[in-house]
């Protein structure tokens, strides 16, 4: 009798395990990392494969701790150089570019385009577009509600008083139509 065919799996030395875990460190998908490592080294592996070395998937999450260090280091290293080398990384670069683009928009006439960059910038800036207005009740605590169809005369009587300033004289009183 035959012995069933195994497919073949290449054996992966540390060295090419390293390389598939600093790919997954900067953000490569599995297809990248698997084309990375035939590129580099001329081993295939499938997509599936590779991702046994991503520590942020669930087929990577049981890896070594060496892998899980190795991929924390590399992804700091990674995350700061692109902050440090590439410019459009910085709100500030991108905030002037933009403003750039606004004045010469606004040069060219194209006043549409130059309010989709003034958007595009209130929201870099962190939404200030919005205009957005919170409200509290006293003291900074929350809003307090009551349903007035649940309330009684007297309690009714008491909110108007303390909450608008209104007098008891003038608390059923119908406010002045000749002003």
């Amino acid at each position: 009798m035959a012995k069933p065919h195994k497919s073949h799996k290449p054996k992966l030395k540390d060295l090419h395990r390293a390389f598939l875990v600093m790919e997954f460190a900067c953000f490569s998908t599995p297809m990248q990392a698997a084309d990375a490592l035939k590129q580099e080294f001329g081993i295939e592996i499938s997509p599936q494969g590779a991702q046994h070395y991503d520590v942020t998937s669930g087929a990577g999450a049981r890896a070594a701790k060496k892998w899980h260090d190795l991929f924390a280091v590399c992804r700091d290293a990674f995350l700061e150089d692109v902050a440090a080398r590439i410019p459009h990384a910085h709100k500030a670069v991108r905030i002037r570019k933009l403003a750039r683009a606004s004045d010469a928009f606004e040069n060219s006439k194209n006043y549409m385009a130059m309010a989709n960059m003034l958007e595009r910038i209130a929201k870099e800036m962190g939404d200030v577009h919005t205009n957005r207005r919170e409200y509290t009740g006293k003291d900074g605590g929350a809003i307090k509600y009551q349903d007035v169809e649940t309330m009684t005369d007297e309690q009714i009587d008491q909110e108007l008083k303390q909450i608008f300033g209104i007098k008891d004289a003038d608390v059923h009183k119908a406010p002045d139509s000749e002003q």
